[in-house]
């Protein structure tokens, strides 16, 4: 059964949502791949510590946490990862690791990045494994309040395959610009003053035929 805390707050603000039984799933992205839902749609919640006082951190299910970026944008010296066994107590109706998106609802702040405000609708766990709620991203953001930051990134294989990518691109341009400037090379260049001697050889000729004429 999803979070009694969650389900109260909701109906209270008179929100529509819906909430999708699934076979249990323990990371974001079995969900999301379970539920047939983009990754981008279903979010992660990750609690974290910043300055040593937790936050949560709700991102697209894809992406990692660029530490970081997340205390720059949230005007901390010190960003770390928070262990299971330091936040267990945080969340007494929710199963561990499954807690909702709505920090305000357990008196902490809530760091959304930037990447999931171009989301329609968004999927999340609702305190359980075995059940997510799909909701409106405004219908979340007017509830929970969260500071908006650019704190995801890729993560380092995605990164590292970019990074190949682009330098095979490189690499295949670079032999065709050589082969241009070869080109380039081997064309025979027209001297303006060959042209010029040629004009004036022409000219000479030109004026002889007309004085034989004579």
């Amino acid at each position: 059964m999803i979070s009694t805390r969650l389900k109260q707050f909701l109906d209270q603000n008179q929100v529509g949502y819906d909430v999708v039984q699934h076979d249990p799933a323990f990371t974001a992205q079995q969900l999301a791949a379970r539920l047939h839902v983009p990754g981008r749609e279903f979010v992660k919640v990750v609690v974290v510590k910043l300055n040593g006082t937790y936050a949560l951190a709700v991102l697209p299910a894809p992406l990692r946490i660029n530490f970081k970026a997340l205390a720059q944008g949230a005007g901390a010296k010190k960003c770390s990862l928070a262990s299971e066994t330091e936040f267990q107590q945080l969340f007494p109706d929710c199963e561990l690791g499954a807690m909702p998106p709505f920090g305000n609802l357990y008196n902490l702040p809530t760091y959304v990045d930037q990447d999931l405000s171009a989301e329609e609708t968004i999927v999340f766990n609702a305190g359980t494994h075995a059940e997510a709620i799909r909701l409106r991203y405004s219908d979340f953001t007017r509830l929970a309040r969260p500071r908006l930051v650019r704190f995801g990134e890729p993560p380092p294989a995605e990164i590292a395959a970019k990074k190949k990518a682009e330098a095979r691109r490189k690499r295949k341009a670079k032999p065709k610009k050589k082969a241009r400037r070869r080109r380039a090379k081997a064309r025979p260049r027209k001297r303006p003053k060959r042209k010029a001697a040629r004009r004036k050889k022409a000219a000479k000729k030109k004026g002889s035929k007309k004085k034989r004429r004579r």
